[in-house]
């Protein structure tokens, strides 16, 4: 998710190139790309097996009447969620640190969604608790009269924290609340599973980390890909197999100041590739390609980036060669992107700096979001130098980021409702069986892109999108 939020962050270049006192006030340290010792050489399967888990389909109606915690529910991604959720008659509860960031944002909300405004106002809860400490949020679980069925964790950024405690995540396995997340970070994510996974397994809860639209719904559709690609070429392997992302988000899409230091983090690091099974990585924002997006949205300038979903594709799927592309608009932000990417590591790593960077850049991130527009789209490619004649595609787009990554989140909040999830800790690819699970999410996230399009031999539209 915070990717998305990677085309906002060239004003606070701007500022960084022209505020070299601020810049050497700060004591920073190098951060290391941790990716490197949490990837795994084991080629998972496909799809889980379907035994053992319930027959119900994956839909809205599982979110009806259901207690959900949403943590970090005042921010921009938090606060999609929380939208969304209630537009599908959720009982949601808000946690967070401050419940004067929570007033605003509800009205905010009520500005903006006109219809919940009576929803927003009387019945959205807001509760105190720390997203770190397990003891504050399994309080509570354990002592709010709502009995929440679902915790959403939304309170990054997630980059850096593979040895900061999830204590959301912690809480909810040990009392048992199925879990979703919008971690994007691969290195924390992993961390994440290494602690849990076990104890998730054992009491058969349900988490999905790294959910959204990208990572998400990306995911899933390169898991969708990839299935249709190995059952037309049965004499391929997913080591055969290119799966190729790309992204692009028009200004900022509208995103708030932890999503700016999100991408900042990013930048800091170098982009992952993995080329015939072996990882290589290479400047992020430096080589750009020209990649289409459909009708409405068009061509678009994209570059390396270092996103989740090539770690977890090659890792969960076992593709053999991956990559991420970014983009932006206006077009002269790839360049500013490109250019902050040549910053020191160390400094763009630096969260607490970071942070009063994108603070003092917001109020021009607007400025230009105005003009810019939104428009978040995604497409995965899948080809084979193997099979000449293998070449699918999947293409989605949305005309505003905020709301698509609500959507695209309450789509993995039904799944993880809906008993079709076994008990562990998952990246979506490894949670959602591929086929008609996969299609089901799928059509739910797409419930507000204006294009959802598949281009292929053999390929349709309801073998990807479920429509």
């Amino acid at each position: 998710m915070s990717k998305n939020a990677a085309s906002m962050r060239f004003w606070c270049m701007v500022y960084v190139l022209l505020s070299p006192i601020a810049v050497n006030a700060y004591v920073v340290v190098p951060r290391k790309n941790a990716h490197k010792s949490f990837f795994s050489t084991s080629t998972a399967p496909l799809y889980m097996s379907n035994s053992e888990i319930s027959d119900k389909t994956i839909s809205h109606s599982l979110l009806d009447s259901r207690n959900i915690l949403v943590v970090g529910g005042s921010g921009r991604v938090g606060g999609s969620v929380v939208t969304q959720l209630l537009s599908h008659d959720a009982i949601v509860t808000v946690g967070g640190t401050n419940v004067d960031s929570f007033e605003v944002s509800r009205a905010r909300w009520m500005k903006l969604f006109p219809d919940l405004s009576e929803r927003i106002q009387n019945q959205l809860k807001f509760v105190t608790l720390n997203r770190e400490d397990t003891a504050s949020i399994s309080n509570t679980l354990e002592f709010s009269s709502q009995n929440f069925d679902l915790v959403v964790h939304t309170a990054g950024p997630f980059q850096g924290k593979a040895k900061t405690p999830n204590g959301v995540l912690q809480a909810c396995v040990q009392n048992a609340v199925p879990y979703v997340d919008v971690c994007d970070d691969y290195c924390t994510a992993m961390a994440a599973k290494a602690k849990y996974a076990n104890e998730a397994i054992g009491k058969s809860i349900p988490c999905i980390v790294s959910t959204g639209c990208w990572p998400g719904v990306s995911s899933l559709m390169a898991k969708q890909l990839t299935k249709k690609a190995l059952e037309e070429h049965k004499e391929l392997t997913p080591q055969d197999l290119n799966v190729d992302f790309s992204f692009f988000t028009a200004g900022s899409g509208g995103a708030g100041s932890t999503l700016l230091v999100a991408t900042f983090l990013i930048l800091a690091e170098k982009a992952l590739t993995v080329v015939n099974g072996r990882r290589r990585e290479v400047q992020a924002m430096k080589q750009y390609s020209t990649v289409n997006f459909g009708p409405i949205v068009g061509d678009k300038e994209v570059a390396h980036l270092n996103l989740l979903e090539t770690a977890s594709v090659h890792d969960v799927l076992g593709i053999g060669n991956t990559k991420s592309l970014f983009g932006t608009a206006p077009g002269f932000w790839n360049t500013l992107l490109g250019v902050m990417a040549q910053l020191p590591p160390s400094l763009l790593a630096n969260e607490e700096l970071m942070e009063k960077l994108a603070i003092f850049s917001l109020p021009i991130v607007r400025v230009v979001d105005f003009f810019a527009g939104a428009t978040n789209a995604m497409r995965c490619d899948v080809t084979s130098d193997k099979a000449s004649g293998l070449n699918l595609s999947a293409l989605y787009a949305h005309e505003n980021l905020e709301p698509c990554v609500g959507e695209c989140v309450v789509a993995f909040c039904a799944a993880a409702l809906s008993g079709r999830v076994k008990g562990g800790i998952w990246f979506p690819e490894e949670a959602i069986n591929g086929g008609d699970d996969a299609a089901a999410v799928l059509k739910l996230a797409g419930i507000g892109a204006h294009t959802l399009e598949v281009c292929g031999e053999g390929l349709l539209k309801e073998d990807v999108w479920g429509i």
